[in-house]
């Protein structure tokens, strides 16, 4: 039997990237962020007692936090075996991407309507932010800031029951398009990624959002991880292959 790997969990979480957190949540976006980042194997077991040690917390902090993140798909639990980090395969990834990309779709064409500056100096707020964690090299904090922006969008979709399954879509996205080395790609920054966003919003036209947030998703994909682009394109090409959303024509 391998022997155990040794994860300094603590030390792979930068806290003032963050707000102030509980301890529950510092241990939470720790292993998070070392899972979204590859920086913990899949298949690594996750050792309570070596967690709430690094972390200075009890086993029932760390069981918390690992309940959360099972909840969120990154680590399943084996009963009395533990706990193990758990990483979506290439198809499983480019099947929530391209649920991503229908709800996302539908979400911004219904949203595009209601829109107002306040809603809209929010997302500039996001993307400034972004653009700092992003000179900042630290991609955990890109990560959550972008996934904040794109839910900010569906929130005014006037569709909630449909947020959790966009979180979890986007989260396992991420967990194959971040970390990646920069020379991989040329370089761009949030705001430039996210322009033909803001512009369709600002102009409040549905179709062109539509096309907007389509189109980025896909860049996204095909920038960072042409391997789930492949994949994705192939889902898309497919036999099943869906028809455009009430935002789209065709």
């Amino acid at each position: 039997m391998e022997p155990v790997k040794s994860v300094q969990y603590k030390s792979l979480f930068s806290g003032p990237k963050l707000p102030a957190l509980t301890k529950g949540s510092a241990v939470f976006h720790g292993i998070r962020r070392a899972i979204l980042l590859r920086e913990i194997d899949a298949g690594q077991p996750l050792i309570e007692q070596q967690i709430g040690r690094e972390f200075n917390c009890s086993q029932g902090t760390v069981r918390e936090a690992l309940m959360r993140l099972q909840e969120e798909g990154l680590v399943q639990r084996r009963g009395y075996k533990g706990t193990f980090v758990l990483r979506s395969s290439i198809a499983e990834a480019a099947q929530m991407a391209d649920i991503r990309i229908k709800l996302e779709v539908e979400g911004i064409s219904r949203a595009v309507t209601v829109f107002e500056e306040p809603d809209l100096a929010e997302l500039d707020d996001y993307l400034q932010r972004m653009e700092k964690s992003y000179a900042e090299d630290d991609a955990y904090a890109s990560s959550e800031l972008d996934r904040t922006f794109h839910l900010a969008i569906f929130q005014r979709s006037g569709l909630p029951a449909l947020e959790p399954i966009l979180k979890r879509c986007m989260l396992h996205m991420h967990m194959m398009t971040f970390g990646n080395p920069a020379y991989e790609v040329d370089p761009i920054s949030p705001i430039e990624a996210h322009r033909p966003i803001m512009e369709a919003l600002r102009a409040r036209d549905g179709q062109q959002a539509a096309s907007a947030i389509r189109n980025h998703i896909n860049e996204v994909a095909s920038r960072w991880s042409p391997q789930l682009k492949s994949a994705l394109d192939a889902l898309e090409s497919g036999p099943g292959a869906s028809t455009p959303s009430s935002g789209e024509t065709s």
